[in-house]
């Protein structure tokens, strides 16, 4: 038997490897009261498909390092919407139109949210190194993700 981290731990690092790749909007909502499904859902928006690509790669990569591979991957054929099944915890990432159009977080809106660091002020490695005001190709290079 596998130990994998408790679904807290691993939603923290499934949004930690989503900011790294600049999602926005990173939500975790803890579910196990309302659905026997998974206890927690992380929820995220990418600005374009290859972005969502990209979060997704990085993802199943901090997962992968922890023993925590995805059990499915859904939604990676046009990356509109990707649900990434881990122990314990259901990644959503969307594009910003389709987690409007579906809502997650108005459906379970009566779940407590789970408290997660602020990404965007302790950054990363790969933007604060940089230094501040990462130039278009910067940025696009940290999207880009690896295959």
């Amino acid at each position: 038997m596998v130990n994998h981290p408790d679904p807290r731990q691993l939603a923290e690092i499934a949004a930690k490897a989503a900011a790294s790749k600049l999602a926005t909007d990173i939500v975790a909502i803890e579910v196990q009261a309302q659905t026997i499904i998974t206890d927690i859902f992380v929820i995220c928006s990418a600005d374009n498909p290859r972005q969502a690509r990209a979060i997704m790669n990085e993802i199943d990569h901090a997962c992968h390092e922890v023993g925590a591979d995805p059990k499915t991957i859904e939604g990676n054929d046009d990356f509109r919407w990707v649900l990434m099944e881990l122990p314990g915890v259901i990644v959503h990432i969307f594009l910003a139109e389709e987690r409007e159009y579906y809502g997650l977080e108005r459906l379970w809106n009566d779940c407590p949210q789970i408290e997660l660091p602020d990404f965007d002020k302790i950054g990363f490695a790969g933007a604060q190194t940089a230094g501040e005001g990462l130039t278009n190709q910067e940025a696009e290079q940290m999207i880009v993700g690896l295959d």
